[in-house]
């Protein structure tokens, strides 16, 4: 997310709290980024439908609201069509889409973040899923943007992210490696790992400091922490959650388990994040990964 790259950040909203939580919170960072923001909501018809108008008071609203917290510009529309495939579309050309974490039919809020998990396979840029500690509280407006480092490609995007974010808000960057010496393998099995556990937390400590120096140094003006901590990714970050302000992941295609264990996936950290933090996620796909590859610190 460049401050000055002209890209709308996109909010997929509807008439819940949790949507309006979500464009609350998009419209602060489009704010503090000078980006556009565009509100749209999707109702049922054909993808070749035109956008609806007028659209419904409630969006006016949010429009209203986010132009009083400082937005430059923001566009409110009605767009016909299915959910992922209009968003997916909206996304192209977007800086980031952010969802809230339930909708109106919404009976959970794993709903949302099954949508988002859908669109994070396919959209280019991060997807935000706007969280509180339950349905109806507001996400936290202040602590340290928190990333989960492991050094590879996704986790790098994610970090180059985080640190834009951070800057644009203000806010500490927190980097967080987790490590453990037990590894998973492709089967669904699990083993000791055979380096001794000293080895194992110093090269993680190595790590997490070498990629948040990379950016320190892209960005002076950034307040940039790192820790390490002995567990798995999804504890490490959700335990930093609690206190965070939004916590920013990389996201990896997530491969099936064996049959006999439905619905369990490998590499699910992101999918835990999105559905049961206590805060803000923002997640960079694979998408973005392939489309924007890492070649150094970026500015």
């Amino acid at each position: 997310m460049d401050d000055d790259d002209g890209r709308p950040i996109v909010v997929g909203v509807d008439a819940s709290d949790s949507a309006r939580e979500a464009a609350e919170w998009a419209a602060d960072l489009a704010s503090a980024r000078r980006a556009p923001l565009h509100l749209v909501h999707v109702v049922p018809g054909g993808y070749q439908d035109a956008p609806i108008t007028p659209g419904p008071a409630w969006l006016t609203e949010l429009r209203d609201v986010a132009l009083r917290l400082g937005v430059d510009a923001c566009v409110a529309q009605v767009q016909p069509g299915e959910p992922v495939g209009v968003l997916a579309a909206r996304a192209e050309d977007a800086a980031m889409l952010v969802l809230g974490s339930y909708g109106e039919a919404a009976w959970s809020g794993m709903l949302a973040g099954t949508v988002a998990l859908a669109l994070l396979e396919r959209v280019r840029c991060p997807v935000a899923v706007i969280r509180g500690r339950a349905p109806h509280v507001p996400p936290p407006r202040g602590g340290p943007v928190v990333v989960g480092v492991d050094g590879s490609p996704a986790g790098r995007a994610a970090l180059d992210v985080a640190a834009g974010i951070a800057l644009a808000l203000g806010a500490r960057l927190v980097g967080t490696r987790a490590w453990s010496d037990i590894a998973a393998g492709s089967d669904g099995s699990a083993h000791r790992r055979p380096e001794d556990w000293t080895a194992l937390a110093a090269e993680a400590g190595d790590l997490v400091a070498a990629e948040l120096g990379r950016v320190a140094a892209a960005h002076p003006g950034l307040a940039v922490e790192h820790d390490v901590d002995e567990d798995t990714p999804l504890r490490a970050l959700l335990d930093r959650a609690e206190a965070a302000r939004m916590i920013v992941v990389g996201h990896r295609r997530a491969v099936p388990q064996p049959a006999g264990r439905p619905g369990m996936l490998l590499g699910s950290t992101s999918r835990g994040l999105v559905e049961f933090a206590p805060c803000p996620v923002v997640v960079v796909g694979p998408a973005m990964v392939a489309a924007q590859p890492f070649t150094g610190a970026r500015t």
